[in-house]
């Protein structure tokens, strides 16, 4: 087959990629076919760098990180985002044959970016997905502390929790934590009478039996699945628990109105358990 022939009988990613017409790309091949039109002295950065390693709380959707030298423009074009900037060598890794910031530069870089919720949850899912060591984050940001967002991540780092199940969790915990109330316990399993597991809260304070919980909309809002959260608070509440839950919509429109009645809920309960 001759270079005129190849855009007759393949799909067109970018210049001079091209797939089979039926094919529908993957995240990886997604990123394959961006870096392998950027040439071999670009890196994969960023988000795409983290789904490469493993992480899995973010739909990568169709654009692509590269990182590049710093010279020349930074840009969005074709579904690819360009970063300019050095990359030690140090830094930089194989991962299905393609160079990617190592984990703990992806985490730095991502952990620097805001707003600050999304960069815990950016930790949370490499800390989980990852052999990533918070000692080791930590020394690296302590090495390179004359960059933007820095101060972000050194306060996010004591934060971060690889129980995170969801990036919503990680958003619900920011705002409890940002708002200086105790940090909760993660993925809390209570057991009835007899021993049986009977819920595992995402938050739990578990002296004072109060739980918070994120409800996502791809998995809490279908009518079976309330149904089961509602005998599973009625089991909880019987065994003495109390459950608040929020999904995204309700955060992000008033979180002052979840973090005024978890602070009450925790005064309250606090006072009665001291009685």
């Amino acid at each position: 087959m001759t270079p005129r022939e190849v855009p007759h009988h393949f799909r067109r990613v970018h210049r001079a990629v091209y797939v089979s017409p039926g094919l529908t790309l993957g995240p990886v091949e997604t990123i394959r076919a961006a870096w392998l039109r950027a040439g071999p002295e670009a890196v994969v950065g960023g988000v795409s760098a983290a789904v490469l390693h493993g992480a899995t709380f973010f739909d990568h959707g169709d654009e692509v990180e590269l990182v590049r030298a710093p010279t020349g423009q930074g840009r969005r074009r074709s579904r690819v985002r360009i970063v300019r900037t050095d990359l030690d060598p140090r830094d930089i890794v194989a991962v299905d044959g393609m160079p990617v910031t190592s984990v703990i530069r992806t985490a730095y870089d991502l952990g620097r970016r805001g707003p600050a919720w999304l960069g815990l949850a950016h930790l949370d899912d490499l800390t989980r997905s990852t052999n990533l060591e918070l000692g080791v984050l930590w020394r690296y940001v302590v090495d390179h502390p004359a960059v933007r967002g820095i101060r972000q991540i050194r306060g996010l780092i004591p934060w971060v929790d690889p129980n995170a199940e969801s990036s919503g969790e990680s958003y619900m915990r920011h705002l409890v934590l940002a708002q200086g109330l105790p940090r909760p316990e993660t993925q809390v399993k209570v057991f009835d009478e007899a021993g049986r597991t009977v819920a595992k809260f995402d938050h739990a304070y578990r002296e004072e039996k109060l739980a918070f919980e994120f409800d996502g909309f791809d998995y809490h809002y279908s009518d079976e699945q309330r149904a089961s959260d509602a005998r599973r608070d009625r089991e909880t509440a019987r065994l003495g628990w109390h459950t608040e839950r929020r999904n995204s919509v309700e955060l992000s429109n008033d979180p002052f109105e979840f973090l005024g009645r978890l602070e009450l809920l925790l005064e309250q309960r606090a006072r009665r358990r001291r009685r």
